[in-house]
Parts: C-alpha cells; sequence; structure tokens
C-alpha cells in the first residue's frame, strides 16, 4: 500500500506526521506502522491518491492546432463527481469496517466550508478564459508534467512511501507554507469567513486592529513568524495584509475626509454619516437606541428622558415623523383627529404604557397646536394658535397632510395647503407661517419618499490629550461622539464611543468647523441607511444633544474667556475679582495661581498653630505694585454675595450680537487694543475669530481707518463674507427651539463637567488642603484610619492609605472618588471643626450628583439644591478665599442642567477620558509625520472590524467615497460569512476571548439573575443544624424535612454579589411600595437540595440580623443604626449592600491593634497599626455612599441649614483676624534692618548671610568687597 508522510525536523526529527489524516501528530517508524493500519487512514488516503484530471500542457491561442481551454473545462465539468468532489474512481476495498471509529481530530472543519467544487471549476474556467484571451497563458495549469517526488531517506520507513502536495504536484509541502501568490481579482473566496478571503486573512486583520493592542509591522513579523513555525499552513504576507485591509476598507469601511481649516491647517474627520449609517446597520446596537423623547411622569435615568430633548430640540430635526398603519403623520402638517377638529403637530414624544409596566412598551404622543379654519369671504385657509397646545395620543390620530388633500372638499373644509399665518399670543395679531411650505407639507416628506425618517441624538465631546507615552506633552485636540439614544448602561462604554478627527496643529474650533460642514449636510439631505432592524431604508437626521469636555475646552466651545476672567462663569454674567474698578482684575489672594488647576492649601492664620505643620500661604499680603490693595471686610462679603447670588444669564442671542459688535469695532477702524478690552469687558472671546481679527489688524497696519485704501484692505481679507463665517462653527449647529432659546443660557450645549469640577475639583482642594494641616503624627494616625476603613459596599478596593496621604497632590478621579466617600470618618478630629463641617457637607452633595436614576426629578432638584447650598455655606463660613476658585460658583448651574440634560452620570466624561489611551496608542504606532491623517484612518479601520464582527450588514460603496450607498434590496445588503461571527463566541477554557473583550462584544447589559448563589465547601445539612432554625425557629417549619446547602454569596437586584457578613437592603415582602427598606446583616444563605432553584443555582432563603436607625451621630451627623431583631427572607428580597462604619469618634478608636504585613505576597515579621474599635454594635451608616445612591439616600439625615449672609459674614471676620494675627506674628519676628557691618576677618566673605528684600535668606555665592568707613 502507498500512503503520504511528512518528515520531522529539528526535535520531530526521525518523527513522521500523516498528510492524508492531518491530525498534526508525530509518530516513531514503530507508530506509523499501525498507523497504517487504521481504517480511517486508509479511506483518507483513498481520497488522497484518487485519480486527478490534469491537462498536460497550458491552453493555446485559438490559431493553434491544440484544444482550448474552454473546451477542456466543459470536458472536465462534464464528468461525474464523485461525493468528495474527485472524479469517481473505485475504492479501495477495506476488509473490517465494524473496527471504524469517527477521530473528530482528524477532520479538517474548514473543508466542511469550502466551495463546491462546480464553484471551484467555474472560478477555475473563468481565471483561465480571462487569462487566455489576455495573453495566451493559463495561471492555473503548468506545462510540466509532474515529475516523480524523490523517496525520503528514512532508515525505518518502508521504500514505498512517498511525499506529495494537497494540489496535485509532487512538491514536498512543509507545514506553514506560505500562501502562493494569486491575483487578487481570481483568488477563490471562502463564503465561511467573507469579506476576508479566508481564515488566516481575516483573524490577522482583525488581530492588527484591537483598539487596545495595536502592533508594529516588525512584530507582525514576529506573529507570522511564529505561526509559520506552529505549521499554520496559507499564512499571508505584510504585503497581502495591507492590501486585503485597503481593499475592504475602500469597499465597506469609513473614510477619511480631508479638510483645509480656514484657519490653514490640514485635518481629516471620519465621516460622520457613515458611522451612523454602520450603527444603523448593527444588531448588537441598533435595537437599544431610542429615537423619540419619552415624557416619564418625572422619572428621569435615561438621555431620551430630559428636557433638552423633549422641549428643547428643534422638532424639525427631532424624528419629524411617526408612522400610523399605513400613513405617516409629520410635524407642521396639518392633522386631523378622530373628534373632528384640525391640529398641527409641533413635536412628537412617547410615554410609557399605561397598560404595561416595562420600560419597553410605550405609547406615541404628539404636542399639537391648534388650527382654526378661517372661512369669510373670498378666504378659506387655516390660522395656528402656536400659544394653545394640546397633548394628542397617536391613537386619536385620524388622517394625515396628504390625504387631507383627498378628503376636504367632501368635510366642506379649508384646503389644508393654505395656512393663513399663526399667532404666537392670546390677542396677538397674526404671523406668517414659516416652518413649511403648505403647498408642499414638510419636506422631509418628499425627501424620504415613504421611508420613515428617524432622529440620531450625539454626545460631542472634545478634549487634548498627548500623542506620546512619555512625559513630553505632544498637545492632541480630538473629538469623539457616542449616541446619546443609547440606555445608560451602554452610551459610556468604550465600544459605543466613537472617533471623529484629531490633530496636534489644528485648534478645536478650526476641526469643529469640518464636523460641523458634514453634520449640517446631513441635516439638510438626512443619511440614508440600512435599519436592520426594520430591514428597510430609513432616512436619519442627526443632532447634537450636548457638547462636553473639561472647563477650559467647554469655555473655548462657548466662546468664552475661561475661568481666569473677570466674567468667569459661561453661563450668567457673575463678576469675580476686579468687579470693583478700584481693583486690578487679577485675583490678589494667594489661592488661585491658576484657577482650574491649583490645589494648594486655603490655610489662613485663623486656624493654623505653630504645631500644625501646615503649608502657610499670605491669602491676602499687601502687594508692592501699585494699584493694588487688601480686600476690606466690606469687598470679602460683596464677592461672596456675588459668588453665591443669582445672577442675570447669558443667552445665545446676546452672546452672537457681542461678537458681531466686536468684528465690526475692528473692521471700523477699532485697534486692539479695543477689541482685547471688549473682550475683558463681556468674557466673551471667540478664538477663531481672533484668527481672522490678527489678520486683520495685521493687513491694516499703517493705514489711516476710513480711507479707502484701509477698506480695499479690509475687504482683501473679508472678501464681502458675512461676519457670521468669521465666527465660531459652535453657532452653526442646529438644535435650538426658537420659543425657548431666547431664555436659555448661551452654553446651551455645555452642561456642568462634574468629573473636574467636584472630583478633580472641590475633594481635590479640600483633601490636598487638609494633609497640609498635619504634621507627621497627624499623617500616622490619618493613615492608619484609612488602612482600617471597611470598604465593603463601596465597589473599591481597601485604601492604599500611604499612597492618599503621601502624594496627596497627584491622585487621580477614582482616588477622589473613595476620598468622598471615607473623609467623614478619617478626619473628625484632624482638621477644625469648620473644615470639616465643609467636609461633611461636601460628602453629602456628591452621592446625590453621581444618582444614576431619579425618580422624581422636582423633589430631587430640591434635595440637590438645599444640599448645594449647605456646601457652598459651610465653605464661606469656613473662608470665603475658597470663592476665588470659580467652580464653586458653577456648581450653582448644575440642578438646571440636570433638569435639562437629565442625571450628571449621563454628562460626564470618564469613558471619554479613558478613550484618550486609543488614541495615544495609534499615535505612538504611525510614524507621527501625518498624524491627523493616521490616526483617523486607524479608527476607521477598527470601527470596519467592530462592525464585521458584531454581525454588521454592509454594501458596497460606489466610487465617491463619501457617498452611502442605497438600496432597497434586503439581498445586495450581506452578512459577514457565519466564521466571522462565531469568533466573538469561541469559548476556550482557561482563556478569555480577547477579540470580543478588546471590542466591547460581551452581552452584559443584563446583571445576573437575581439570588443567584455560589456553595460554599460545607455538606448539606439539615434544618435543625443551620442557624435559621436557631435564630427563627419556626421561619422554615413547612420544608424542615429537607437537607440545606449554605452558600457564601447571593446576587441582589442591581446584580452586585453580597457576600455573608455584609450589610444588606432588603424589602420585605408585606411591606408597601414605597415603604423604607430593612437594613441587615447578612448571616446565612440557604439553598434547598433538589430544589427547582439547586437547578438553577438559586438560592431560597436569606437570614438577616435587622438594624433599625436611632437617631443622628453627634460628629457625623449621620445615621446611628442598632439591632433590633432576626428576619429570614426569600433570596429574591435583596436590593443592595451598604456600608456601615464604626462609631469611632464617639469612642475615641486608637490604632491599638497590629496586623503582619505582606511584602511581595509573602507574609513578613513587619507589623503595621489598625483600629481597635470600642463598642462595636455602635454603629453609623453611611449615606456618603455613592453606588446605589436612590436606597441609601432615603436614611439620610438632614442638618440645620446655614443662614447664608450670617455664614458669609462668619467667614470674612475669621478670615480678617487671621491676616491682623498673622501680620503682628510676622512683625514681631522680623528683625529691624541695620547697617551692614564689617564681616569678621575668621568668616569668609563668601559665607555671609544675606537677606533678599523678599525676606528670603540665601548665602552669597561671591566674596563681598565691603570697606570700612575709618579706611576710606
Amino acid at each position: 500500500m502507498q500512503t503520504v508522510w511528512a518528515a520531522g525536523v529539528g526535535r520531530h526529527r526521525r518523527k513522521w506526521s500523516c498528510l492524508a489524516c492531518k491530525d498534526d501528530k508525530w509518530r516513531d517508524a514503530r507508530a506509523a506502522r499501525r498507523h497504517e493500519k487504521t481504517i480511517l487512514h486508509r479511506e483518507n488516503v483513498g481520497h488522497l491518491l484518487s485519480p486527478q484530471i490534469c491537462p498536460s500542457s497550458s491552453p493555446t491561442r485559438p490559431d493553434s492546432t491544440r484544444n482550448s481551454p474552454l473546451l477542456d473545462l466543459l470536458a472536465d465539468l462534464s464528468e461525474p463527481v464523485s461525493p468528495h468532489g474527485t472524479p469517481c474512481a473505485a475504492a479501495a476495498p477495506y476488509d473490517d469496517y465494524d473496527s471504524f471509529q469517527l477521530d473528530w481530530d482528524a477532520i479538517d472543519h474548514e473543508q466542511l466550508y469550502l466551495p463546491s467544487v462546480h464553484d471551484e471549476r467555474l472560478t477555475t474556467m473563468a481565471s483561465s478564459l480571462a487569462a487566455w484571451l489576455a495573453d495566451g497563458e493559463d495561471p492555473a495549469f503548468s506545462d510540466a508534467d509532474g515529475s516523480d517526488s524523490p523517496d525520503v531517506q528514512g532508515e525505518d520507513l518502508d521504500p514505498g512511501v512517498v511525499l506529495i502536495a494537497f494540489d496535485g504536484s509532487t512538491e514536498p509541502v512543509q507545514p506553514g507554507a506560505t500562501r502562493p501568490p494569486q491575483r487578487g481579482d481570481t483568488a477563490p473566496l471562502n463564503p465561511m469567513w467573507f469579506p476576508w478571503p479566508d481564515k488566516q486573512t481575516c483573524i490577522l486583520d482583525i488581530l492588527r486592529h484591537l483598539p487596545r493592542s495595536l502592533f508594529s509591522d516588525a512584530q507582525l513579523q514576529v506573529i507570522l513568524w511564529g505561526l509559520s513555525v506552529l505549521g499554520v499552513d496559507n499564512v499571508p504576507s505584510t504585503r497581502m495584509l495591507k492590501d486585503i485591509d485597503s481593499s475592504l476598507q475602500s469597499q465597506y469601511g469609513i473614510p477619511s475626509v480631508r479638510y483645509e481649516g480656514a484657519l490653514g491647517h490640514i485635518y481629516y474627520v471620519n465621516h460622520l454619516p457613515s458611522i451612523i449609517a454602520q450603527e444603523m446597520a448593527n444588531p448588537r446596537v441598533r435595537p437599544h437606541i431610542r429615537h423619540y423623547p419619552e415624557d416619564a411622569r418625572g422619572r428621569v435615568d435615561q438621555p431620551w428622558q430630559v428636557a433638552r430633548w423633549l422641549y428643547e430640540i428643534d422638532p424639525a430635526i427631532a424624528t419629524p415623523m411617526i408612522r400610523k398603519g399605513q400613513q405617516d403623520f409629520y410635524v407642521f402638517e396639518l392633522t386631523k383627529l378622530m373628534d373632528g377638529t384640525m391640529v398641527v403637530p409641533e413635536r412628537w414624544y412617547t410615554k410609557p404604557s399605561a397598560r404595561s409596566s416595562s420600560p419597553f412598551d410605550f405609547e406615541y404622543w404628539a404636542r399639537a397646536w391648534r388650527a382654526h379654519p378661517v372661512v369669510s369671504g373670498r378666504t378659506r385657509g387655516y390660522v395656528i394658535h402656536t400659544y394653545n397646545t394640546v397633548e394628542v395620543p397617536a391613537s386619536n390620530l385620524l388622517l394625515s397632510f396628504p390625504h387631507l388633500l383627498h378628503t376636504y372638499r367632501m368635510d366642506g373644509q379649508p384646503d389644508p395647503c393654505n395656512i393663513i399665518g399663526l399667532i404666537a399670543t392670546r390677542g396677538c395679531g397674526v404671523l406668517p407661517w414659516v416652518y413649511t411650505d403648505p403647498a408642499v407639507g414638510n419636506r422631509w416628506r418628499m425627501r424620504a419618499q415613504g421611508h420613515r425618517v428617524l432622529s440620531y441624538m450625539i454626545w460631542l465631546y472634545c478634549d487634548d490629550t498627548s500623542g506620546n507615552m512619555s512625559k513630553k506633552w505632544n498637545k492632541h485636540n480630538s473629538f469623539l461622539f457616542t449616541a446619546a439614544g443609547l440606555p445608560r448602561v451602554m452610551v459610556h462604554k468604550e465600544s459605543s464611543i466613537h472617533f471623529l478627527a484629531t490633530s496636534n496643529i489644528a485648534p478645536p474650533l478650526e476641526m469643529l468647523d469640518g464636523i460641523v460642514d458634514q453634520l449640517e449636510h446631513a441635516q439638510m439631505h438626512g443619511i440614508w441607511a440600512w435599519d436592520i432592524e426594520g430591514r428597510e431604508m430609513v432616512l436619519v437626521i442627526p443632532a447634537v444633544l450636548a457638547m462636553l469636555g473639561d472647563n477650559p475646552m467647554q469655555s473655548e466651545l462657548a466662546c468664552h474667556v475661561g475661568l481666569q476672567g473677570k466674567f468667569f462663569c459661561r453661563n450668567c454674567w457673575v463678576q469675580g475679582a476686579g468687579a470693583d474698578s478700584r481693583q486690578c482684575p487679577d485675583l490678589t489672594g494667594s489661592v488661585l495661581t491658576n484657577a482650574d488647576d491649583d490645589t494648594r492649601s486655603i490655610e489662613t492664620g485663623s486656624h493654623a498653630t505653630d504645631s500644625d505643620g501646615s503649608i502657610h500661604k499670605d491669602a491676602m499680603h499687601q502687594l508692592k505694585c501699585k494699584g493694588r490693595r487688601s480686600e476690606t471686610m466690606q469687598d470679602l462679603v460683596d464677592r461672596a454675595r456675588r459668588f453665591l447670588g443669582v445672577n442675570a444669564p447669558r443667552t445665545r442671542q446676546d452672546t452672537m450680537d457681542k461678537l458681531r459688535s466686536m468684528f465690526d469695532e475692528v473692521t471700523n477702524g477699532k485697534g486692539k487694543t479695543r477689541y482685547t478690552k471688549m473682550k475683558t469687558d463681556t468674557g466673551i472671546k471667540d478664538t477663531y475669530m481672533d484668527v481672522f481679527v490678527e489678520r486683520i489688524l495685521k493687513h491694516v497696519k499703517g493705514i489711516r481707518a476710513g480711507t479707502d485704501r484701509y477698506l480695499e484692505a479690509i475687504s482683501a481679507i473679508t472678501q464681502g463674507h458675512p461676519v457670521e463665517e468669521f465666527m465660531s462653527p459652535v453657532w452653526r449647529i442646529k438644535g435650538k427651539n426658537i420659543f425657548t432659546d431666547q431664555m436659555i443660557p448661551s452654553l446651551t450645549y455645555t452642561p456642568v463637567e462634574v468629573l473636574h469640577v467636584i472630583l478633580l475639583g472641590f475633594v481635590k482642594y479640600f483633601w490636598h488642603d487638609a494633609i497640609s494641616r498635619l504634621n507627621d503624627i497627624q499623617k500616622a494616625e490619618l493613615q492608619v484610619r484609612l488602612a482600617s476603613f471597611d470598604v465593603s459596599g463601596l465597589g473599591f478596593p481597601p485604601l492604599a492609605a500611604q499612597t492618599l496621604v503621601q502624594y496627596a497632590g497627584s491622585l487621580t478621579g477614582r482616588d477622589f472618588c473613595a476620598i468622598a466617600q471615607a473623609a467623614p470618618f478619617v478626619l473628625y478630629d484632624l482638621v477644625p471643626h469648620e473644615c470639616y463641617e465643609a467636609f461633611l457637607a461636601l460628602s453629602a452633595l456628591v452621592p446625590l450628583v453621581w444618582q444614576p436614576c431619579i425618580e422624581n426629578i422636582e423633589e430631587h432638584l430640591v434635595a440637590l439644591q438645599a444640599v448645594i447650598d449647605h456646601f457652598l455655606n459651610c465653605t464661606a463660613r469656613w473662608t470665603p478665599q475658597w470663592f476665588n476658585k470659580p467652580k464653586f460658583h458653577i456648581l450653582r448651574h448644575l440642578p438646571d442642567h440636570i433638569r435639562r440634560f437629565g442625571p450628571a452620570i449621563l454628562f460626564a466624561t470618564e469613558g471619554f477620558e479613558s478613550y484618550n489611551a486609543i488614541i495615544r496608542d495609534h499615535s505612538i504606532h504611525s510614524n507621527r509625520q501625518a498624524p491627523s491623517r493616521d490616526i483617523a484612518r486607524g479608527m476607521a479601520r477598527c470601527n470596519r472590524v467592530r462592525h464585521l464582527l458584531s454581525g454588521g450588514k454592509f454594501c458596497a460603496r460606489g466610487p465617491v467615497t463619501t457617498e452611502l450607498p442605497y438600496s432597497d434590496n434586503e439581498h445586495e445588503w450581506f452578512w459577514p460569512g457565519p466564521g466571522v461571527g462565531s469568533l466573538i463566541n469561541v469559548n476556550i477554557p482557561s482563556f478569555r476571548n480577547v477579540i470580543a473583550d478588546y471590542f466591547g462584544l460581551i452581552d452584559d447589559t443584563d446583571p445576573p439573575e437575581v439570588g443567584s448563589c455560589v456553595h460554599d465547601k460545607t455538606r448539606p445539612r439539615p434544618l435543625e443544624k443551620t442557624a435559621t432554625a436557631i435564630r427563627v425557629p419556626r421561619a422554615l417549619i413547612h420544608v424542615e424535612q429537607r437537607l440545606y446547602q449554605t452558600c457564601q454569596s447571593v446576587i441582589a437586584m442591581n446584580g452586585e454579589a453580597c457576600r455573608l457578613g455584609i450589610f444588606v437592603l432588603a424589602r420585605e415582602g408585606r411591606a408597601a411600595s414605597n415603604a423604607l427598606p430593612l437594613i441587615g446583616r447578612l448571616h446565612e444563605i440557604l439553598q434547598i437540595c433538589h430544589s427547582p432553584a439547586q437547578q438553577h443555582d438559586q438560592a431560597n432563603w436569606l437570614l438577616l440580623e435587622i438594624f433599625q436607625v436611632i437617631g443622628s451621630a453627634d460628629v457625623y451627623h449621620l445615621p446611628r443604626i442598632q439591632a433590633s431583631g432576626w428576619v429570614v427572607l426569600p433570596a429574591t428580597a435583596l436590593i443592595c449592600c451598604v456600608n456601615v462604619q464604626h462609631n469611632c469618634a464617639g469612642h475615641h478608636c486608637t490604632g491599638s491593634s497590629s496586623v503582619s504585613v505582606y511584602e511581595e505576597r509573602e507574609k513578613t515579621t513587619k507589623t503595621m497599626r489598625r483600629i481597635e474599635h470600642r463598642n462595636p454594635s455602635d454603629l453609623i451608616l453611611n449615606t456618603a455612599q455613592m453606588r446605589d445612591a436612590a436606597h441609601v439616600q432615603r436614611f439620610r439625615t438632614w442638618v440645620q441649614q446655614l443662614e447664608c449672609d450670617w455664614a458669609i459674614h462668619m467667614g470674612a471676620a475669621a478670615e480678617l483676624n487671621a491676616q491682623k494675627l498673622k501680620t503682628l506674628k510676622t512683625s514681631k519676628a522680623t528683625p529691624k534692618r541695620q547697617s551692614p557691618a564689617v564681616p569678621s576677618a575668621a568668616v569668609p566673605t563668601q559665607f555671609i548671610n544675606v537677606f533678599h528684600w523678599s525676606g528670603k535668606l540665601f548665602l552669597s555665592s561671591q566674596i563681598i568687597h565691603m570697606t570700612d568707613s575709618r579706611d576710606a
């Protein structure tokens, strides 16, 4: 018998691998002989060595005497084909078929999905004909006949063994052979891995575009080499991978559009409409996107429930239509109701269904204007009363505008195309109708041509980050966005964030100009996209819900001068230091050196002692420069009142009018000084317009204003364009409602960013100030308290005490998040009383701000406003010098922004901030020659790979890259091959699915099932041996004959695992829906053996020790709890975990106990101190907990509110007294100045102590030659 073997090399020398079975096993000669006797091997050899039809020569031209390749191929196709795809041949007889056992390891699963023989031969025929007609050569065949292969020299192998290749030739095939060269247009594709040609190329292309794991070409070569050594066949080359990547990107990817900005910089923007169209065709994203706002009856926890979307967005782009049956109803068109009345829908929205409690079951409603028919003489039409608004359910809609055109004559009504005008206010005159052309109706009806029109709200984000891994700053301004219509749990996921543009040379507003161009085009013409959920083409209208970023970036986007200006607030006209004409605009206090990032201590003498060890800063020292003076008592009070008071809001129109006036002043001959003064006096600064102003001033320099030459110079710059074209592109972003926008602040797109205002603002300031007050002994005590702090229920690991104290000025937002929840329990006797009270107020504020779900928006805003006022009053009583920080005023605008944009966590920027690492990674793996282009293209490729892995549909693009494909034929929209989608479902033991993880394709939106449990390692026991039977003897008497398995943890309603011994909140079954939950300590988790719950890994019962609130702790102002009994509840009653601390302040607990220190995971002989609690049963419920704040805040205790004026006067008086005391101490400690004396000869003159004029002592580095007057 003849077989096929491959000789091993290296460590497989003298071993052989069977090429027929492809089992990747290396055998010695003896094992090879045994393998040859197996039935499976014989079958594989029979298939492999079956006769092959191979032409003896290449095809010739028509004038040749040889047969044409077409005839040869047709003759070949006419022959019968065996089931294995080879010409029919007599199968080799087998003696023993009963001993055959299928070996799955020997099956090549890829062969199961290869193209059929018919398809392969048709492909070969096409290739041969194309080559033959072109140049007479056929790449599929060879002129040379196959020659016999040389025998394998092996001392233990039979002489009859030969090596053959799978392609029918006699060339030996080595494991890991590279892919043979093929023509790109004739290479056969494997439909299993479409649109990639095969599995190897698919996986390698995916690995090249992992968002957080990019690698260079050199690293790719290492990977390809490793695959070849491991025996992977058909490994593509680097060049082939790049060619396939470019081909796929040009056909199915997102284009990167080149822009040459108005300021002269070149940058690239990823095509926004293509990204949106891709998301609409993504089956993992599209079902979650909402397009209509919702009136949730006061509940706010999703973006579509906020007032900004529900009331402020222009109705023309906020989903202008709904579909009811076969009719499409559009806004601003006359509509007939069931009762016969005529209305004009102004906005569509949804309400929760009254028949169901599911959040996914809702009803469509319309906010509509009354339409009154007018029939008098020759006037027949409708007058729209926009002041008379009614809410209409979609079920009451009868006839849409096109149907009215066919029925109005029969009904005796005026022509619906004749809208006379509108009345905006009762009793006023008729104004012209400007919303639509009444004869045509809504313009989107004409553009949609019967398709649905949907809105697509986005959160637009801009920030700067470094493009380097080193500390060298390489600033890149970047724009990102995420779909605002996604649920809260998805909206800030990394996989939901999309890249738009970045540049290290173009400023943000210049890049925004290109983005707004795309946005305007999409809002004018719409985006055609395949709706994978509705299986139809839809027209999508994008709109910006808000623009996010840190405070400096938001000021630039809002044409605001910034936090260091005299008018430092971008939302209102509050004035800071410099409001008094007698003072300079700069602040004189030492607190504000950098208005946004300074964290130096605010310590003054009022709270300082000589033993404090704090960093003393003279807040109001008398400056030497002319025109500056120390603030008086009245100055401090007035500034604090302005800071905390209600100020006139900035409006969009007012800001734009002032910008126009500033530009007109420059073009009319006013100089740079006038322009700068206007910016200072208004707090308005358009950095985009500044560039054009500088060009104008430079161009007209030396030319007299008002002359013809001057006007020609101005015209050379402006070229007759209106002033709006020189203003920031942010004003071109549509989305305002003309009826409400006049009363909306100009920063309608820039809500308060709580990460930088609170965590990286107040918490950072206060913590750094607290650490600066402490001496070494106090710092050591603080570290012991931090290390002993119980973090149960808070969601973060034990605190790194030394890091939080030693590096207080270099912490991150995550650290400050933990500090805000722990500060009340570690600082109570280490800082002054006023400082600690401010810390308590701040800790009470943080959980309310980060509360993700608001059940009643009005009640929540009242509570939030009270907590904010208390925090600011406590800060003012501490010292008004804190109000040199603008963030303390910006906080006052947070309640209004929560009302308009929803819970603050919706417009927080943590998710975008973490995305900076991906931008940096793309920058590092580029050659830095064209960063904007290279990063944009790299991000677009990642988007394409993510879309294909998600199973999204796609259609090939046309020759114009920015033109989206359009096809109503579902068959022209392709799915990726089944092998592509299977990659995210691969489950290999002890290996995580890195592809699904890196692209965020793991579906974790649904929390684990409530009541799921994890067993402990004990054996089941009868009921009488459980703690439940001992504590509550008759609670489970009806099932006492069963065995019970105890568990170590159980899943609560919030998806959190609750361990034994932890404090929890639980709902009692018989309690009312609005009753307070139970506070309990989890003592035992029981599962009934052999019950349905055990089959689903569910717990049955919980034993809780119940605690009740007995009052408020004097020091902490937090609720005290005390044990009150035991209760047994179902496992599904758990709500969440809560954090409980010991009342250390009331019992003066000290660090008298110690624990061992672990270093490098090894226990050492070293020890560290820990707090030893006295009277452990005295416990405090930590309502500063941020997790599950909606439940925990129901137990908060209200403290007495401070009166604002009293707090300001007390703080100002304390500040002035501290300054006087410090001045007195300084004057006593300063020696009187004496005339310099001649140094003694014994002391070298280079070491003479010399006092600088500022009072700082330094050693002279030069010899001072002094001459005595007696020697003169």
